[in-house]
């Protein structure tokens, strides 16, 4: 029987230490598992201009907020480029979500249908994806309304002095382009102080925005207001204009009225100057804080309500520049 107890002690003791050993195990996984839900978001951009800039670092002010490490690409406006950096997001670096501004609103889908395969939320800002299927969220401007609020600042300076206007159209591949385009276009049919005497396409190139410009300035001398869809063409916009003596302030007979959207640096530099005479800012602050927020929703496997987001832009004029220009991202930093 003295036997028998000792085997039974020994039995005992040694099932304890396991348990022990396991508990200690559990307890160690439980740390790892801790440094684990360090999520990481993989973004590619399609270049880095100054929005770009201020979109990078909205995206990333949000991912500290949430406890996420950022790796960051930048297509540098090719379309394959891109695709490939987000397989390797995906595939190599195993990012738990993707964001994306598409370089090309069509053949982004084959790179959300990866993502959709290897469950990895995956959401486009600034500039709308075509086919949205695979899209966990999106948020981007609203081109149609702000092509209509600059559309609003023609009208009003027509009341006083007829405009014979030169546009600048953006690419064609873009969303963003095409409705600024035509909300401009719309909200001016059948008013008959104002015509659009040129239209000129750009790719979003600077070089062919300042090319264009000079010509149709050359062509027309009478272009008395340009449209510049995006403060990143207005530097080669505002070079034109001085080779053609025509850069000059508001109340300048050689003034010519102008308004661009975005919003950034150059626009705000050119208000100041009173060489523009409005800027619709894209409210860039909410990219990134609303798709990280969609982002944890998505990685909390939660539906994302709603999958698809317009913020109309804000209109930045002479008269209300003093009190707006501190809500405006490019006056602001």
């Amino acid at each position: 029987m003295k036997r028998f107890r000792v085997v039974s002690c020994l039995a005992a003791a040694a099932a304890a230490s396991l348990l022990l050993a396991a508990c200690g195990s559990s307890a160690g996984g439980s740390g790892s598992d801790s440094a684990a839900k360090k999520r990481t978001i993989g973004v590619s951009f399609d270049l880095l201009n100054a929005i770009r800039q201020a979109e990078k670092a909205s995206i990333q002010k949000a991912a500290d907020a949430a406890g996420y490490s950022v790796v960051f690409n930048v297509a540098d406006q090719d379309a394959q480029k891109q695709a490939a950096q987000i397989q390797d997001l995906i595939q190599t670096k195993k990012v738990d979500a993707v964001i994306v501004i598409a370089q090309d609103g069509q053949q982004i889908a084959a790179s959300a249908s990866l993502a959709k395969a290897r469950n990895v939320p995956f959401l486009a800002i600034d500039r709308a994806v075509a086919d949205q299927q695979n899209v966990t969220f999106q948020i981007t401007g609203d081109p149609v309304a702000d092509g209509k609020a600059v559309a609003d600042e023609f009208l009003a300076a027509a009341k006083t002095t007829p405009l014979k206007v030169l546009e600048l159209v953006g690419g064609l591949t873009d969303q963003n382009a095409i409705g600024r385009r035509d909300g401009f276009n719309a909200a001016l049919a059948g008013q008959p102080n104002i015509t659009v005497v040129s239209q000129v396409p750009t790719d979003w190139n600077p070089a062919q925005a300042l090319d264009g410009t000079s010509n149709a300035l050359q062509k027309d001398p009478s272009i008395n207001a340009i449209y510049v869809p995006s403060d990143f063409l207005l530097p080669s916009v505002q070079s034109a204009l001085t080779a053609a003596g025509r850069l000059a302030p508001i109340g300048d007979p050689k003034h010519v009225f102008m308004v661009t959207i975005d919003g950034d640096q150059n626009g705000c530099k050119a208000m100041q100057a009173k060489t523009l005479d409005a800027d619709i800012a894209t409210p860039v602050d909410d990219f990134g804080k609303q798709s990280i927020a969609a982002i944890t929703t998505a990685l909390g496997g939660q539906p994302v309500a709603p999958k698809s987001v317009q913020a109309k832009g804000l209109t930045l004029n002479q008269a209300n520049f003093a009190a707006t220009s501190s809500q405006v991202w490019g006056c602001a930093s």
